[in-house]
């Protein structure tokens, strides 16, 4: 008797656990329902919100209408007279209106026509040097005659005098004498009329570099002179040479 007593006393005591749980959740689920649900109002169908009271329409309208053209006033033209109609003149009645509209006026003395003022291009005397970069017809060096244009001849030109420069110059003479790094050397010199290399002016870091510059620009051969009007004039030129000297 006691083990079916004990058994039902559990039994009891799980059920009213069971019941009490229950209990607790539907209180706490009907209390958020309670303190979180708010009334859903029903919008009234008659009411609505105008944000712009302009846009309300009273029901009245009007009718459109075109808008009346302005009239632009219109300048006549004169009438053309009529050919037809004219004064008769007597051949014996004198018009004074004909001797003040016509007056004889002496004429202006101009200057007489001297055709020996013309100036004439070729009558301009030609300088006697001329910079490489303006001359009408460049110095020709050996070797580019056959060229026919003056931009081909002065390419030519300078192509030739550098491959000499490169050849014939001695850079180490830099190292020789203590140089570090870049020498920029700079030389002008004429190419004269008779074809020769003449008044070589040099300008460079160390004396031995401008005796070698001089030296080296000496080699030049004889050219074909550059002409201005088809006559021969002194051409200069302006060579810089650079090189680095290597430590």
């Amino acid at each position: 008797m006691s083990n079916k007593h004990e058994a039902n006393v559990r039994k009891g005591t799980l059920v009213n656990f069971q019941i009490g749980l229950i209990a607790s959740l539907l209180f706490t689920y009907v209390m958020f329902e309670v303190y979180t649900s708010k009334p859903v109002e029903k919008p009234d169908e008659d009411s609505f919100v105008v944000e712009d009271e302009s846009f309300i329409w009273n029901g009245e309208f009007e009718v459109y209408q075109e808008p009346e053209q302005k009239v632009i006033a219109q300048k006549k033209p004169e009438p053309v007279p009529d050919p037809e109609e004219f004064d008769v003149v007597e051949d014996d009645a004198v018009i004074d209106e004909v001797t003040d509209e016509f007056k004889s006026e002496e004429p202006v003395e101009s200057t007489p026509f001297n055709p020996d003022a013309i100036h004439d291009k070729e009558d301009e005397e030609v300088p006697e040097n001329v910079p490489f970069s303006v001359v009408e017809d460049v110095p020709i060096f050996p070797g580019c005659e056959k060229l026919k244009s003056n931009k081909e001849r002065a390419a030519c030109f300078s192509e030739k005098i550098s491959k000499i420069i490169s050849r014939k110059f001695n850079t180490d003479i830099g190292s020789e004498y203590g140089l570090n790094g870049v020498q920029r050397i700079y030389t002008l010199f004429d190419v004269s009329a008779d074809g020769t290399i003449q008044n070589i002016q040099v300008r460079a870091p160390h004396p031995k570099l401008k005796k070698e510059a001089e030296r080296v620009i000496g080699l030049f051969p004889k050219m074909t002179p550059g002409k201005q009007r088809k006559i021969p004039v002194t051409v200069k030129y302006q060579l810089p040479i650079v090189f680095k000297v290597q430590d």
